[in-house]
């Protein structure tokens, strides 16, 4: 069977997809930011994932700094949704993925399990807002814009 060629270029073209993200500015007692390290690249970014089918966007948020942090926050407040040209990934094949992405704000009350995560391997650390490491492009765009508002 013969496909018209408009049907053969879903398989072979280029593909954008629109990616809804949450993000969270989790921070300590003292206002500093809570980052993690990208084991590879070692840069910095904020605790964010994907939303899940079904899934309200403040529950990705909690689930999301849950499952990378290991902590939970009682409340999450939407700081902003974010969307636009610049957050943008490429991936290697030439498919592009085009997030719109809410950002929560929550305070983590500082314990000693706190203290033992942020001060252990894991890859976690709070930084004061004067003093942020390298960070992922994303990360930097939301916390640009958030900063700004």
């Amino acid at each position: 069977m013969n496909l018209p060629p408009r049907d053969l270029a879903q398989y072979i073209a280029k593909r954008s997809h629109i990616v809804v993200k949450a993000a969270v500015r989790a921070e300590n007692e003292q206002g500093e930011l809570l980052l993690i390290q990208h084991a590879e690249h070692g840069h910095w970014r904020l605790p964010s994932g994907e939303m899940r089918p079904g899934e309200a966007i403040e529950d990705a948020a909690h689930r999301e700094l849950w499952e990378e942090t290991g902590w939970t926050a009682d409340t999450m407040t939407l700081e902003g949704l974010y969307s636009g040209p610049d957050l943008r990934y490429l991936h290697s094949s030439g498919d592009e993925e085009y997030y719109v992405i809410a950002l929560f704000r929550t305070v983590i009350i500082q314990d000693d399990l706190v203290e033992s995560r942020v001060n252990s391997d894991a890859g976690l650390k709070f930084f004061a807002l004067e003093s942020l490491p390298p960070l992922n492009q994303i990360s930097r765009i939301l916390l640009a814009r958030d900063i700004a508002e």
